[in-house]
């Protein structure tokens, strides 16, 4: 593992930003990523995800290059940007649709054009827990800025579409700002050639001020050979929301986190999730909602569909701090297991500090109902056209929860052909 750190911080150390300020950073994160070094075995919150494949060799960042032919995504929204192995592309191709005064812009483009606004959110919210967080920080050379100003509501999602087929790593940050009153969704899709092994490490931070409304979704559909370790980091205003629909397909072995923080009265939260791992590979979803003030509410809904020699891990923790009195939170996670092969490791849990409160969790795992498989069958529908109903009502109640219908019914057409 010393030899693939070595490798990283040679390659950061090559790579440091113009910007003074964000050099810093850099060599901050480097510091620190030499004191963390990467999630070992013995880490609590690692103990299901081993990294040392991935770790086994250093991939590179993308050369500089212009894209030969642009992998556009078949998700049925227009408003595109292509992140292709590095590069962003289709930028000025969906501004102009786009309402006056938003900002939609690559990262270091903003950070040189617009200090005033991003400096004083960009790298604010995470602590470096791990040494993926440092690494992203240290080796950043990709990433979009979303700036909405006050009272400015986008109609259609703004997505960002991620493309790899180069053995190389992608360190992606992006920065997502609501100003008072407004609203905007974002589609966050990573892709890639199915063999080919790359390494996928991003970083989303959102800052969402009064009474504004972020609609996320995050779609991981990468190559079943690739590796994909994401973060979003969340901090909310008074009277705010962040809702967040999931759907979690591909890659060998994946690593997705959200770190929210209701910090101010009347914040209001949806995390909602779909995970589907097939043969071989490996899904780990890890949340955190910090609730530090009262009168906020927070909803999780996880659900894994797990085929095959496949492994899932759910960990959700809920914090009530002593001040958030009348916190509403609930958080569940329910597991169907298509075979016998399939593991699920689940732990949802609640800490809480408050007294006056309404808090649940809970989690389930399973197999397809037998009866109803049976009953299926005697209405002359086949076992593997049969499995297919239960598993789309099963996840039905989840995708109902997504409030843009076309993008629901192609995230339900992904679900099935996953399991085909």
């Amino acid at each position: 593992m010393s030899e693939v750190l070595d490798f990283y911080q040679k390659q950061a150390k090559a790579g440091l930003s113009t910007i003074p300020w964000v050099a810093e950073l850099q060599e901050k994160s480097l510091r620190e990523l030499s004191y963390y070094g990467f999630p070992k075995r013995h880490d609590e919150d690692w103990k299901y995800t081993i990294v040392d494949a991935l770790l086994q060799h250093g991939f590179a960042k993308p050369a500089k290059r212009d894209a030969e032919i642009i992998v556009q995504s078949d998700m049925p929204i227009k408003n595109q940007i292509v992140i292709q192995n590095g590069q962003i592309l289709g930028v000025d191709g969906i501004t102009a649709h786009l309402p006056s005064g938003l900002l939609v812009q690559p990262l270091f483009d903003a950070l040189h054009q617009h200090e005033d606004k991003i400096r004083p959110y960009f790298d604010k919210l995470l602590k470096h827990e791990h040494g993926f967080h440092a690494l992203n920080t240290a080796l950043v050379h990709t990433g979009m800025v979303i700036y909405v100003p006050a009272g400015i509501r986008v109609e259609e999602p703004i997505v960002l579409s991620h493309w790899q087929d180069k053995e190389q790593a992608t360190h992606s940050r992006h920065l997502i700002i609501l100003e008072e009153g407004s609203e905007v969704a974002v589609c966050e899709e990573y892709r890639g050639a199915e063999q080919c092994s790359y390494f996928t490490n991003t970083i989303t931070e959102v800052f969402t001020a009064k009474n504004a409304k972020l609609t996320h979704y995050k779609i991981q559909r990468e190559g079943h050979i690739a590796y994909h370790i994401g973060q979003i980091a969340v901090r909310q205003a008074q009277n705010s929301q962040f809702d967040s629909h999931s759907l979690s397909l591909g890659g060998k072995l994946v690593r997705s986190d959200i770190h929210l923080q209701l910090q101010e009265e009347g914040g209001r939260c949806l995390l909602n999730g779909i995970y589907v791992p097939t043969d071989g590979q490996h899904i780990d979803h890890h949340t955190i909602i910090q609730h530090l003030v009262g009168h906020c509410h927070s909803e999780q809904d996880y659900k894994g569909i797990l085929a095959g020699r496949s492994r899932a891990v759910f960990n959700g923790k809920v914090i009530v701090s002593k001040d958030a009195q009348h916190t509403e939170a609930r958080q569940q996670n329910k597991n169907v297991l298509l075979s016998s092969q399939a593991e699920i490791d689940t732990k949802p849990q609640l800490e809480i500090f408050a007294d006056d409160v309404i808090c649940t969790h809970g989690a389930t795992v399973g197999q397809l109902d037998e009866e109803a498989l049976f009953y299926l069958a005697t209405r002359g529908i086949d076992k593997q056209e049969a499995s297919n109903y239960l598993i789309q009502a099963f996840a039905a109640d989840n995708l109902r929860l997504v409030p843009h219908q076309a993008l629901a019914e192609w995230m339900r057409t992904l679900l099935i052909q996953q399991l085909r």
